[in-house]
């Protein structure tokens, strides 16, 4: 076996065991309050009798923390035989195990698309660098199966790590570090009982269960300490195909030469947007950059965009590098086939018959294994720091940013690019739109 195949097979399997650490179980255990949250929030008895939801709200601050003699199962409901959350109708995504284990799967795509947790790796270690007297604390909104928080809270010992999601964390307890705590709670409710208190927030993959997103982006950078960094990744609903990522339309009774995953990432983005997510506003929000933001030091920032193969066609010159991308569009194309089935009662409540779905699914299932279509899934990220940036940090600012190790046994993972300026963010977004669809295709199609 040549040594770059072993290290992207070496890479692949270390990923996996941090994952299986933490494996998605039923048996939910409850967990503490954070200090923030102990003596001021609660969980609402009222959601065990009523259809509370984001339009009720009276306030923006968020009510609906875990409580360690909260019942689970009154956060949770069953709708067409997969388990979603009852605290908000803009995520409509499950909570079960299905949904965990590919969760699991994507994480790990991501993990090694980025060349570890999180990109922007300098700043992020600046920042977590332990001080005398102060308290590190890191905050993961949206933390689904709650492994990137937990394997940040064993990477930084000495910080607080508090996650957040609106359904439990299927977590064993032995697996929880001691400086790992969570939460439930709805980020469209407000987040004013965090503000100013995090050096590092992370929010991956929750741009389509936002409403008013300018608004909860603002919110979100108020809980930032002066000097904190706020690192957001979320999908591209869009996908694009060979190694030139050039946008394949999708398929439609006029075009059955179309991409069927194109299709249903069209059909989701607008099944989104029908049930109230602000998802246009993340993405251009998220695709221009935070340079204009009055809380974010614009010297800090960053966008970027990390391409992941969907299926086995991708290939390289060097050995190991072939191998890491077969393992990442392995994971990948997993990831969406089992991803149409998380999105069957959203898609039904929309107006769709889950025997199309069921259709889209297999259209797609054989586009990807037969690798019809070379197909590529974009994930934009975005970065920065809250003002004031902290002298002793300043020589991070301005530096171009690449998640690459020098050293020679790690294979480099070869579709990350990261822009520093906000010209070269908005010339990306001009090339990409270029040759995409005007409409999505009719409900009819």
């Amino acid at each position: 076996m040549s040594r770059g195949r072993r290290d992207a097979e070496d890479l692949g399997r270390e990923q996996q065991h941090r994952t299986t650490i933490g494996q998605a179980r039923v048996d939910q255990v409850a967990l503490n309050l954070s200090h923030s949250q102990a003596g001021t929030s609660h969980y609402a008895n009222s959601m065990a009798e009523t259809s509370h939801q984001d339009e009720d709200a009276r306030s923006k601050i968020s009510t609906y923390s875990y409580h360690t003699d909260a019942d689970a199962t009154k956060l949770l409901q069953d709708i067409d035989g997969r388990t979603i959350n009852t605290l908000s109708d803009q995520y409509y995504l499950p909570s079960d195990d299905p949904e965990w284990t590919r969760l699991e799967r994507q994480h790990i795509a991501v993990v090694i698309g980025l060349g570890g947790l999180y990109p922007a790796k300098e700043e992020v270690q600046a920042v977590l660098k332990p001080q005398e007297g102060e308290t590190k604390r890191i905050l993961d909104l949206g933390c689904g199966t709650g492994t990137w928080a937990i394997e940040m809270a064993r990477e930084y010992p000495h910080a607080e790590v508090i996650g957040v999601d609106l359904a439990p964390v299927p977590m064993d307890r032995e697996a929880i570090p001691a400086n790992y705590r969570f939460e439930i709670d709805n980020i469209n409710l407000g987040l004013t009982h965090f503000h100013g208190q995090f050096d590092v927030i992370h929010i991956r993959l929750v741009g389509s269960g936002l409403k008013n997103f300018k608004d909860r982006m603002r919110d979100i950078h108020s809980c930032l300490k002066p000097g904190g960094i706020v690192l957001w990744i979320d999908a591209d609903f869009d996908f694009y195909s060979t190694e030139k990522f050039e946008y394949h339309l999708p398929a439609t009774d006029d075009n059955p030469g179309g991409s069927w995953t194109q299709r249903i990432g069209s059909e989701m983005r607008r099944a989104c947007l029908k049930i109230g997510s602000d998802l246009h506003a993340m993405e251009s929000a998220l695709d221009a950059g935070l340079w204009q933001d009055p809380l974010i030091d614009s010297e800090t920032c960053k966008i970027g965009s990390l391409y992941l193969p969907m299926g086995t066609w991708a290939s390289h010159e060097d050995p190991g590098v072939a191998q890491l991308l077969k393992y990442v569009g392995a994971l990948m194309r997993q990831d969406i086939i089992e991803g149409i089935k998380s999105m069957v009662p959203l898609l039904v409540k929309v107006g769709r018959s889950k025997n199309e779905v069921e259709t889209w699914r297999k259209k797609l299932t054989e586009e990807l294994t037969e690798l019809k279509i070379h197909t590529v899934a974009r994930f934009r990220l975005a970065w920065g720091r809250r003002i004031p940036v902290p002298k002793a940090s300043s020589a991070q600012q301005g530096s171009v940013i690449r998640e690459r190790s020098d050293s020679p046994s790690k294979v480099n993972y070869p579709w990350l690019y990261v822009y520093d300026t906000e010209e070269a963010a908005l010339e990306q977004v001009e090339a990409r739109n270029k040759q995409k669809a005007s409409i999505l295709p009719s409900m009819t199609s």
